[in-house]
C-alpha cells in the first residue's frame, strides 16, 4: 500500500495525514524539500520531482524512476497542472492514475468547456469569453480575469497555478490579461456573480455515482494559500441540489474527488463557477464531517474495501491567515473585535495545517502566519 502524491499544497498535507492514518506508506514528489506535505512526519519519503512546465517528459521519468525504486502502487497530484500533466501522460506512467479518461479530465479543468457542462446539468454559469478588448465589451466591472487552464504542453514559462485576479475597470482588465499571456497562460474574462460560496464535495465510483458528499458554506471570505474560505461551516445538502450535481458527474462519468465551488446569489439558482478534480485546500474539513476522502478514493482505485463515511453538520472550518489578514483590514475597534473573534474562533475550529501532532509544518505555518499578517507579508488577493 504504497502512494506517491506529486506536488506540495494544502490539500497535499492533508491527503498524506488521512492516507497513513489509514496504513498507506506516502511519498512525497515535489521541486522544493520544505513544503507542507513534505515536511510532515506522515510522509515517509521526499523525492525530487520537477515541475512540470513545457516538455512534461522530465516530470513523467523522474515519477516513473521513483515508482520502480519504491514500489508506488498509486500516483496523485497535488495541483491542477501536476493532474493535468499525469493525465495526459498516463499511458507513459508507471504507476496506477486513478482518474476518469483524460478527455473528460480536461472538460471538467477548462473553464470554457466546463461551462457547456454546467449548462447540461441544470446549473447556471458565468458569462465566460477568451480575454481580448472585443468582448471585454460585453462584461461589466468588476470582472475576473483568469487562467483556462493551469497546465498545457509547450508552454515552458507557464507557472504551475495562475490565480485568478478580481478587477474593476478595463485597463487593469486588460493589463492582467497580458500579464497572464506573458506566463504562458491563456486568459478569461469572467462575470463576476455576488453572493456567498458553496463548495460541494464529492467522492464517486467509476460511473459517477456519488458514494459520499459534503456541503460546506463560507461566512467569511479572505484568500489564502488554503483557498477563498477564511471560515466555513458544513451544511445540509438540498436534495433538489445533490441530484443536479449527480447529473452533472453522471454525465462525465467522473471518478474520484472532485471539489465544485458555487455562488449562491442573493436570489436566483447557484452559479457553478470551478471544478477541482484533486486534493483541495479545505479537504481536512470534508474528511472531519466524516468522508475519508482519499482513503475511500484509493480503495476504490486499488479494489480495496472502502470505510463507511458520515455526513457531520454544524462543524467550523478556518483557514487562520485569511480570517486574520481579513480582520486586519479593518480600522479602529472593528478591527480589534474581530481579531479577537478570529482567534476565539481558532479554539472550536478544523484548520488546513495546524495540529500539534505533526509539528514542523505547524510551527513553520505560525511563523509564515505572523510574517504575512503582523509583517510586511504578501500582498493580498481576491479570490
Amino acid at each position: 500500500m504504497r502512494v506517491l502524491i506529486v506536488g506540495d499544497s494544502c490539500g497535499a498535507i492533508e491527503a498524506t495525514r488521512e492516507l497513513a492514518k489509514a496504513g498507506w506508506t506516502v511519498g512525497i514528489g515535489s521541486d522544493s524539500r520544505f513544503g507542507w506535505a513534505s515536511a510532515s512526519r506522515r510522509a515517509s519519503r521526499w523525492h525530487h520531482i520537477p515541475p512540470p512546465l513545457g516538455d512534461p517528459l522530465e516530470f513523467i521519468e523522474a515519477i516513473n524512476r521513483v515508482a520502480r525504486t519504491h514500489d508506488y502502487e498509486l500516483v496523485f497530484g497535488a495541483g491542477d497542472a501536476e493532474v493535468l500533466a499525469l493525465s495526459s501522460n498516463r499511458d507513459s506512467l508507471v504507476p496506477l492514475f486513478p482518474y476518469a479518461p483524460h478527455p473528460v479530465v480536461l472538460s471538467v479543468l477548462d473553464k470554457l468547456r466546463l461551462a457547456e457542462l454546467t449548462v447540461k446539468a441544470g446549473f447556471r454559469a458565468p458569462v465566460t469569453h477568451p480575454a481580448n478588448e472585443a468582448s471585454l465589451a460585453e462584461f461589466e466591472f468588476p470582472l475576473v480575469v483568469k487562467s483556462r487552464l493551469h497546465w498545457s504542453p509547450g508552454k515552458r514559462n507557464q507557472k504551475t497555478r495562475v490565480e485568478a485576479t478580481l478587477v474593476r475597470n478595463r485597463d487593469d482588465a486588460l493589463r492582467q490579461a497580458e500579464i497572464m499571456r506573458s506566463s504562458g497562460a491563456e486568459p478569461l474574462f469572467q462575470e463576476m456573480i455576488p453572493g456567498h460560496v458553496e463548495t460541494f464535495v464529492a467522492l464517486t465510483n467509476n460511473a459517477g455515482k456519488i458514494l459520499s458528499q459534503h456541503l460546506q458554506r463560507t461566512t467569511h471570505k479572505y484568500g489564502s494559500e488554503s483557498g477563498i474560505s477564511a471560515r466555513a461551516t458544513s451544511v445540509p445538502v438540498p436534495r433538489d441540489f445533490s441530484h443536479k450535481v449527480q447529473n452533472l458527474l453522471t454525465d462525465i462519468s467522473w471518478f474520484g474527488l472532485a471539489s465544485i465551488q458555487f455562488i449562491q446569489p442573493h436570489d436566483g439558482t447557484p452559479v457553478l463557477i470551478d471544478f477541482n478534480g484533486r486534493m483541495y485546500g479545505s479537504l481536512v474539513f470534508a474528511n472531519a464531517c466524516g468522508m475519508h476522502a482519499m482513503e475511500n478514493w484509493a480503495c476504490l482505485a486499488t479494489g480495496r474495501k472502502s470505510v463507511p463515511s458520515k455526513e457531520l453538520l454544524g462543524l467550523t472550518y478556518q483557514a487562520l491567515e485569511g480570517d486574520l489578514r481579513r480582520a486586519k483590514k479593518l480600522r479602529g475597534k472593528a478591527r480589534i473585535t474581530e481579531f479577537g473573534a478570529c482567534l476565539l474562533e481558532a479554539g472550536r475550529s478544523v484548520h488546513p495545517i495546524l495540529r500539534w501532532s505533526d509539528p514542523v509544518p505547524t510551527l513553520h505555518y505560525m511563523r509564515r502566519l505572523g510574517m504575512r499578517v503582523f509583517g510586511k507579508g504578501l500582498r493580498n488577493y481576491e479570490g
